[in-house]
């Protein structure tokens, strides 16, 4: 269940796989309509991109919370540089994340809503509106959205690296069989 000194558990496999695929799915969708003009077509992913933030809300702190509270394997060996830029991938990772959870939730209260999730229910507005504080969420929701995708690439980029050309079985860690 929890990590070990050479793999990472199911908890943080699990959340890795899921939430990466939630991170990935929403930014999609969220640069896909970001800029298309206003009209119902925006409207449909927007709702779409708001459900599944409310949905995944508490996942996504969660996530956050288990990595930084769960040991994590020993680095492989490599150059001091590169195990400097793996950390700092890594946290880059999990703060933009973060700032995503928090500043989606409140670009949507500080206009005074609540949070619509696929109708099923709706996270009410524990503020009123705030249109100040409104514009400063959508711009460090969109500045991180686009640091949060370069920082996706890298990790990725990264691991591939590491699999196809380091030969190092760095990503059976994360892709040990669940059992």
């Amino acid at each position: 269940m929890k990590d070990s000194t050479s793999h990472y558990g199911k908890i943080s496999r699990f959340n890795h796989w899921v939430g990466g695929l939630i991170v990935i799915a929403m930014l999609a969708v969220g640069l896909y309509f970001n800029d298309m003009p206003r009209g119902e077509e925006k409207l449909y992913w927007l709702r779409m991109h708001i459900s599944f933030g409310g949905l995944f809300f508490i996942f996504l702190l969660f996530r956050v919370f288990w990595r930084v509270v769960a040991t994590s394997p020993q680095p492989v060996e490599q150059a001091q540089a590169l195990q400097m830029a793996t950390k700092l991938v890594h946290w880059v990772l999990l703060i933009t994340v973060l700032i995503m959870a928090v500043s989606g939730p409140l670009l949507i209260w500080t206009r005074g809503s609540g949070i619509n999730v696929f109708e099923w229910f709706t996270i009410p507005s524990p503020m009123g509106k705030m249109p100040e504080l409104h514009e400063w969420c959508e711009t460090i929701h969109a500045i991180t959205a686009k640091v949060l995708l370069v920082a996706l690439i890298v990790h990725v980029l990264a691991a591939l690296k590491h699999q196809l050309i380091d030969k190092d079985n760095l990503m059976a860690r994360m892709i040990k069989r669940l059992r």
